[in-house]
C-alpha cells in the first residue's frame, strides 16, 4: 500500500476576517514576558503583552462576515510593548479606546486586567507579504482601536474570559506558590501552544525555569518585571492599587 499525494485536498481557502470596522470584546491578555527584540540592527529587551479579541458584529461593510467555518467568532489580536510611556502605541491605543486620557494616578500604575470583557471598535487591516522571510500575508491585524458607538460596556464573550499574568504563574516553580500561581498554571495550559512557546522563551520563564534548555537565550535575569497591574512609565514608581476601576 502507498501513500500518494496529490494536489487534491489542500490549499482550501479558508475564511478570513476582512478589512473593515468591527466591533469586538476582548477576551484575553496575555503576559508574554520579556525577551530580546531586534530592531535595525539594534537589540533591546522588551516586556510584551497580547491583547486579544472577539468580533461581534461588522460595521463597515455591514456584510463582513463575522464566524468562522466551525461557527465560532473570528479572533484578532495585537502584541504590544508593555508600557505606558508617551510614545507607547499601548498607550496610545487604550486612550483613543477609552476615549480620554490617562490620568497621572493611572499612569503610576495601571491594572490592564480590568480590559477583560469590554466592547470596542476595531479596525481591521491585513498583513502585508513578505517574501524573504516567508510571509504570504493577508492575514488580520488591528490597525486602531476606538470607543464604541454607545460607549464601552462590559459583555459575556463566546471564548473565557481569562487574564494570564506571567509573574503569578512563575510563583508556582520559585517557592512561592498560592491560588493565584495555581490558577495561572491552568490558565496556561489552556493557551494555544504557539502562546505557550513565547512565554516558555521570555526571560522570567526561564529563571523560574532553570532546568529547561533554550540555546538561544543569554542567561535568565532574575530582576522581577512588572505584572499586570504594574504598567506604567518606565522607572516609575507602581502608584495605588487601581485594579478595582473600571478604566472607562
Amino acid at each position: 500500500m502507498s501513500l500518494t499525494i496529490s494536489t487534491e485536498g489542500g490549499g482550501e481557502d479558508f475564511a478570513k476576517l476582512q478589512p473593515g470596522i468591527y466591533q469586538g470584546t476582548c477576551f484575553r491578555i496575555v503576559d508574554l514576558g520579556t525577551r530580546e527584540k531586534e530592531y535595525k540592527g539594534e537589540k533591546s529587551k522588551k516586556k510584551e503583552i497580547r491583547l486579544e479579541f472577539e468580533i461581534t458584529k461588522a460595521m463597515d461593510p455591514e456584510d463582513n462576515e463575522i464566524l468562522m467555518q466551525d461557527e465560532r467568532p473570528f479572533g484578532v489580536s495585537k502584541t504590544y510593548t508593555a508600557s505606558l510611556f508617551e510614545a507607547a502605541n499601548l498607550r496610545k491605543d487604550l486612550e483613543n479606546w477609552r476615549g480620554k486620557a490617562f490620568t497621572e494616578e493611572e499612569l503610576a500604575g495601571f491594572d490592564v486586567g480590568v480590559l477583560v470583557g469590554m466592547t470596542a471598535r476595531i479596525e481591521i487591516g491585513h498583513t502585508a507579504a513578505d517574501p524573504a522571510r516567508g510571509f504570504a500575508g493577508g492575514n488580520a491585524k488591528i490597525l486602531k482601536l476606538t470607543r464604541p458607538d454607545g460607549g464601552v460596556q462590559k459583555v459575556a464573550t463566546v471564548n473565557p474570559q481569562v487574564t494570564f499574568d506571567l509573574e503569578d504563574y512563575c510563583n508556582e516553580f520559585n517557592g512561592n506558590m498560592n491560588e493565584k500561581s495555581k490558577a495561572m498554571c491552568d490558565i496556561f495550559e489552556e493557551l494555544p501552544v504557539y502562546i505557550q512557546n513565547e512565554i516558555k522563551n521570555s526571560f522570567e520563564y526561564l529563571a523560574a525555569n532553570p532546568d529547561e534548555e533554550n540555546s538561544d537565550k543569554d542567561e535568565p535575569q532574575k530582576a522581577s518585571e512588572p505584572g499586570l497591574a504594574d504598567l506604567a512609565k518606565p522607572d516609575e514608581d507602581a502608584g495605588d492599587d487601581i485594579s478595582d476601576r473600571i478604566p472607562f
